[in-house]
């Protein structure tokens, strides 16, 4: 578990090496309070209706400053690192603390103040976890490390050159992606007011000239694996494998388009199919899975985020949707070697599998 966790973690870390600033760039230190509540998003979760967190986030930022051209493409963004503690006052989740990567994108800014959405991501320990024997009530949270998305919009006010005032309000996602069960993840919506203390009150960007326009296409293959546990009864963990081939073409500086031909071999839908009272007796239909895929990668540096939806064209055994998604993010390690981390969903809400793949990009010149 740890392991396989703290590989998202690892490729979160990748945002700072794509684009952290150098030591001169400016820098922003801050701390927030977090008041929180739990959202139901499940009848199953109604024992947490008015559960109400509080919180106390640290984080530093590095302004980027445009010494890389997808600097000026996302208009300056900042870059941060933060941790959150929260104390959920509700004895079977205990406590957390929270450890992420994360991107500030301004959407508008005035003369003495700004407004930014932030996503981020990373890890987290909670205290208290699913036990059938004395936690029985926590199905939300199945094991000690999960993974952690963050979304919030955020307005800032200078109240002097060096500090300024940052009301926000957003949501923070934690879950272990299926690796474990139960797992029907938990929603906290947040109101945040806090204080930044800025290292030098304005920067100058810088201006780079627009790339030479280019359409690149590329060809990819890949494979992937991952771990899940099927429900929460079944103990048993189970190696999920795909292979892929598929086409990349570039459209622009940020954005780039996928099609491809997926395979999948997940042995976890054996005992399923075995106890399925809709299998005809005496047959056995194969749990081989064939699924065209397309979707949409966005570019920062580097590092990319793409988002993608599969049909099962060969699916005998129909255990699942027929549509399946994708969240991944994917890092060049050489200019043609690639690894990637991605949460593969079934209908857009219920978690799958957290996948781990490694690819190879040929591009046509």
């Amino acid at each position: 578990m740890k392991v396989r966790i703290s590989f998202l973690f690892i490729v979160g870390l990748l945002i700072c090496r794509v684009g952290w600033a150098q030591n001169q760039n400016p820098i922003s230190i801050g701390v927030t309070y977090q008041g929180g509540q739990v959202l139901v998003h499940s009848a199953k979760i109604r024992h947490l209706r008015g559960v109400q967190p509080q919180g106390i986030e640290l984080n530093l930022q590095s302004q980027t400053t445009g010494t890389k051209f997808w600097h000026q493409l996302y208009r300056y963004p900042r870059l941060g690192i933060s941790l959150i503690a929260f104390d959920y006052r509700e004895p079977s989740l205990g406590k957390s603390l929270a450890a992420s990567i994360y991107l500030n994108k301004y959407v508008h800014q005035g003369p003495q103040y700004t407004i930014s959405v932030r996503i981020g991501t990373g890890l987290a320990y909670f205290s208290n976890h699913f036990d059938r024997k004395i936690n029985a009530t926590n199905n939300v949270i199945s094991s000690p490390l999960n993974a952690v998305i963050q979304l919030r919009t955020e307005f800032e006010r200078r109240i002097s050159p060096q500090f300024s005032v940052v009301a926000a309000a957003g949501i923070n996602h934690y879950s272990n992606g299926g690796n474990s069960k139960p797992n029907l993840g938990i929603n906290i919506g947040t109101l945040t007011l806090g204080l930044n203390y800025h290292s030098q009150a304005a920067f100058e960007p810088l201006v780079q000239p627009w790339p030479m326009p280019g359409h690149k296409l590329s060809f990819i293959m890949s494979g992937s694996v991952g771990v899940k546990q099927r429900n929460d009864f079944d103990t048993a963990t189970y190696v999920v494998k795909s292979v892929a081939v598929g086409a990349m073409q570039q459209i622009n500086p940020k954005s780039t388009l996928l099609v491809g031909l997926e395979g999948f071999y997940d042995p976890s839908l054996f005992p399923r199919r075995n106890w399925d009272p809709r299998v005809k007796p005496g047959t056995t239909p194969d749990i081989k899975r064939v699924a065209l895929n397309f979707g949409h990668e966005l570019t920062i540096g580097k590092l990319g985020f793409g988002t993608y939806l599969g049909w099962y064209a060969y699916r005998p055994y129909k255990s699942d949707a027929a549509f399946y998604q994708r969240l991944e993010m994917r890092y060049p390690l050489t200019h043609n070697i690639y690894v990637a981390a991605g949460l593969k969903l079934h209908d857009f809400i219920k978690a799958d599998v957290i996948e781990y793949r490694l690819g190879l990009r040929l591009w046509k010149h």
